[in-house]
């Protein structure tokens, strides 16, 4: 991702990510290309998009989409690459079982800048989500933001390597989610009707779990949802980034399908 230097603030499953405050604009970004000189095997599925399998992962062009197989370990996954974008949206179906789990990692070039990790918890029926952020020394803290129906249910700030345990999201041998990741300067509207985030130039990590809701202790009260937004807190004086080139999806799992995926690029965002 470029840098603005300006003094703004800056996971079916819906990722997003945006901001993301760094370094400078000499740092190397990478290209496309070089991005899929790493990768044993690429597709293109999807429009703006070149799909690259890391690892010993095998990619199928599949009726419902991208088949991902041989994920069986934490280094096999899918690279998405491709040149610019402001925002971007994964709907995958998986199977990941008692022992499987996945991360996501936002990129410019060969530079991470956020991560959300997603494992099975220690009791039956949960899972864990560990978002990071790169804005702040350190890493960044966060607000986590859980909505049900659009409408939000509830809100907590929390410090930087936080881990959170969801209860109650059933069926985690067989999940289908939608995955977003988008700056927030681009995508400022909340969930909620009629609400505008704060914390505008954020990076965010959304996921959506499709048809089912889970439930999460918010200061002392458990909440039910079926979307969880985790928004990075932003240190003063930070620097925001304008774009990201890629998402990484390393991932332990007997079945990964992406049935879609898109991004948003910087000409064509709106607010």
């Amino acid at each position: 991702m470029h840098l603005k230097r300006t003094g703004l603030l800056l996971a079916s499953m819906l990722l997003s990510i945006t901001g993301c405050a760094g370094g400078d604009d000499s740092q190397a970004t990478g290209s496309l290309g070089a991005q899929e000189s790493a990768a044993s095997q690429c597709v293109t599925k999807f429009d703006g998009i070149s799909s690259c399998a890391l690892g010993q992962a095998r990619l199928d062009a599949v009726a419902d989409g991208l088949a991902v197989s041989k994920l069986l370990t934490p280094k096999d996954g899918v690279s998405s690459n491709f040149k610019q974008a402001v925002k971007w949206e994964q709907r995958v179906a998986m199977s990941l079982g008692d022992k499987g789990g996945y991360q996501l990692s936002a990129r410019d070039g060969d530079q991470v800048v956020s991560t959300l990790q997603v494992r099975p918890g220690r009791e039956a029926n949960t899972v864990t989500m560990a978002p990071t952020f790169t804005g702040s020394p350190g890493g960044s803290a966060f607000r986590m933001n859980v909505y049900r129906g659009g409408v939000l249910q509830g809100s907590t700030q929390q410090p930087a390597g936080f881990v959170i345990t969801f209860g109650s999201w059933r069926d985690f041998l067989r999940w289908a989610e939608m995955h977003h990741f988008f700056l927030s300067d681009f995508d400022i509207l909340s969930l909620t009707t009629g609400s505008t985030a704060t914390n505008v130039g954020a990076c965010v990590w959304r996921v959506n779990a499709e048809k089912n809701t889970f439930t999460v202790d918010i200061d002392g009260k458990t909440v039910t949802g079926d979307t969880v937004e985790f928004v990075e807190t932003i240190a003063d004086g930070a620097y925001p980034y304008r774009h990201f080139t890629g998402i990484d999806t390393n991932a332990v799992a007997s079945q990964y399908t992406i049935r879609s995926e898109s991004i948003t690029e910087p000409t064509t965002a709106g607010k």
